[in-house]
């Protein structure tokens, strides 16, 4: 008979769940309580709340070159170029209704 695994976080004896249990990162095998990263406290998790937003990446390079405050007008001067090319191309693909008699 094959024993069945069983979750791998301290003091839990449940067992794993296939597939979605497993933990790429620390190799370990868990249940539906501790499969998460967060949850089984896994020791390859790396904090990353310093990091930047998804949006600020392509500033980390100026972050030295340039002031900040020639930075705030550039991210100002992108976000409007960006919002002004997606509200042409809603206005292009608008539906036009024909109206009939």
């Amino acid at each position: 008979m094959v024993k069945k695994l069983r979750c791998s976080f301290e003091e839990c004896r449940l067992p794993v769940q296939r597939i979605v249990g497993d933990c790429t990162f620390c190799d370990g095998h868990f249940c539906s309580n501790h499969r998460l990263l967060e949850d089984h406290q896994c020791q390859n998790l790396e904090d990353v709340s310093g990091y930047p937003t998804p949006s600020q990446w392509w500033l980390v390079g100026l972050s030295g070159v340039l002031p900040e405050d020639m930075l705030a007008d550039l991210l100002s001067q992108c976000k409007k170029a960006a919002f002004e090319q997606n509200a042409m191309q809603l206005n292009k693909e608008r539906t036009q209704v024909i109206k009939t008699a």
